[in-house]
This record gives structure tokens, C-alpha cells and sequence, in this order.
């Protein structure tokens, strides 16, 4: 892994925060993910945990929050509540993608995602950014938000794919609002994977592993 960088273009409470890097040498990557942790984890610990779908020719970027927290209240607050936090941790996502863009890799080979907390920020910067990415996995979260509109994405997504999963047992999140989520990103033109797990609680499955290594690998193909 090189050094952390400290992205420059972040703003709010998490401005202070590195942006850590791993798999591919900067010029030799094909294709970036850029992945955000949960809340109480690291940008190191969601690095180790994804390292099932790492290929050879793509770069990990991983943003760290402050004091491991993207936002304060539940993803289910009114997304006033979570402010500057929220804004600050989707300005994070923002800037980790401008880093692969400095490595001549554009949004279009670069993936998102992030497990529990990670992928409500993932899934609000894709709300506030619609465009076409190389992919997007949230699992274990959902679109952050107490009212409906909070809970829907204006733009076109241009047939990105998007992995979008939990378990039905998970205690830390509604499973209704990942699926409603899905819902969401099928209406802006997504080209949605849901999986909702039986008899699985609040983690990654074997299951999500091989469907996101499989959306890299057409990544790295196309």
C-alpha cells in the first residue's frame, strides 16, 4: 500500500482526514473502487475486509471519517440532522474520485461502495451526482433521509450497475429502506442486483463478494 494522501478538496469535519490507498500502483490501474467504511470501523479495516474481490489492475481508494463516524444520527434522521457530516463524507467520496481521475481513471471504470454507514454515504453522493460509474455496491445501508424525497435520485445513473444487499435478520438497519433504495436506483436507470439474505444479520456475505468481484471483472473487460 503507498502512503495515505490527504485529499485537498474536503471540507466540513472531515477535511483533516487521509485518504488511504492499496491493490494497483497508481499508474498501472485499469480500473479504481473506491471504498467507505462503517461507523466504528477504519479505512484500513474496510481495505481488509474487501480484499476478496481485489484484481490485479485495480486501485482501492479508502477515505477515513472522522473519529470513525461518517454522521452523527441514524441514516433515518431527517438528513438536516446529519449535517455538516453528511455533506462532508459524500465531499470525501467526491474527492477519492477525482483522485482516480488524476491516475487517468474516470468514473466510469471506477466502482463505489461501502458496507453499513459507508454505503448510506456512498449512496447519498450518488443521489446528489447521478451519472454513469463503473459500479456501485451498498450493503447493509440504504439512501439516508426521513422524508421521501430525500429517498429518491433526480438524474439518470446510465445503466450502472449497482449491487444493492442485506440480511433480513440485520438489527442496525430497516431491510424495507435498502429495498426501497433499489427501488430508487431502478428508477433512475440502474441496472439494480438486489439481494436481501435470509438468516443473515449485519454483514458481508460470500454471495455480495463474488457479485462485486463479478461487476469488476466486466469492469476491467470493458
Amino acid at each position: 500500500m503507498t502512503p495515505p494522501r490527504r485529499p485537498t478538496s474536503v471540507s466540513g469535519p472531515h477535511a483533516d482526514q487521509p485518504l488511504l490507498t492499496a491493490g494497483a500502483p497508481a499508474r498501472a490501474a485499469d480500473v479504481a473502487v473506491v471504498l467507505c467504511h462503517g461507523r466504528g470501523a477504519t479505512a484500513q479495516g474496510v481495505i481488509n475486509l474487501f480484499e476478496p474481490v481485489y484484481r490485479h489492475g485495480v486501485a482501492v481508494l479508502a477515505p477515513q471519517a472522522t473519529r470513525n463516524a461518517w454522521f452523527r444520527r441514524p441514516p433515518t434522521a431527517p438528513r438536516a440532522e446529519n449535517e455538516p457530516w453528511l455533506s462532508s463524507s459524500v465531499g470525501c467520496v467526491a474527492a477519492a474520485l477525482e483522485a482516480a481521475r488524476a491516475v487517468d481513471v474516470p468514473p466510469e471504470r471506477t466502482l463505489l461502495g461501502g458496507f453499513s454507514q459507508g454505503a448510506c454515504v456512498v449512496a447519498e453522493f450518488v443521489r446528489r451526482t447521478p451519472r454513469r460509474y463503473g459500479g456501485v455496491f451498498l450493503l447493509s445501508g440504504h439512501l439516508p433521509g426521513a422524508d421521501e424525497d430525500d429517498r429518491s435520485i433526480d438524474g439518470d445513473l446510465e445503466r450502472t450497475p449497482a449491487v444493492i444487499g442485506c440480511g433480513a435478520d440485520d438489527r442496525r438497519i430497516d431491510p424495507e429502506r435498502v429495498a426501497e433504495t433499489a427501488r430508487a436506483f431502478d428508477r433512475a436507470n440502474a441496472d439494480v442486483d438486489e439481494r436481501i439474505f435470509p438468516d443473515v444479520g449485519h454483514e458481508v456475505t460470500d454471495d455480495e463478494f463474488a457479485a462485486i468481484g463479478a461487476m469488476i471483472d466486466r469492469a476491467l473487460s470493458a
